[in-house]
């Protein structure tokens, strides 16, 4: 018979650990990945749901200007307190913010 020795067995032992750890770490890493990927699709969901309510805020607020509702000056000076970038200021007709001397 082929027995084996105390030292194989052990030896043979060590290395199913090692194994079995290595498969674990993949396992966990995997799980990771999953989990950032389901993570990153819920943010992306809520960024396209904020994008969505904004467009339909300033619809409802430019439909209220176009009937009369709600003054356009009032929009202007929300608008002009709002913003800060040139190009967007130039949707509203604004004059370009004024820039702090450096």
């Amino acid at each position: 018979m082929n027995r084996k020795t105390p030292a194989q067995k052990i030896k043979e032992l060590e290395e199913e650990r090692i194994k079995i750890e290595e498969e674990l770490k993949q396992r966990k890493s995997a799980i990771l990945k999953a989990k950032r990927r389901e993570l990153s699709k819920i943010n992306q969901q809520k960024r396209k749901e904020d994008t969505r309510k904004k467009i339909l805020v300033g619809s409802a607020v430019l439909n209220k200007v176009e009937n009369g509702d709600w003054p356009e000056e009032k929009l202007k000076k929300l608008m002009s307190n709002f913003l800060s970038r040139d190009i967007d200021r130039q949707l509203f007709k604004l004059t370009p913010h004024k820039k702090s001397p450096e």
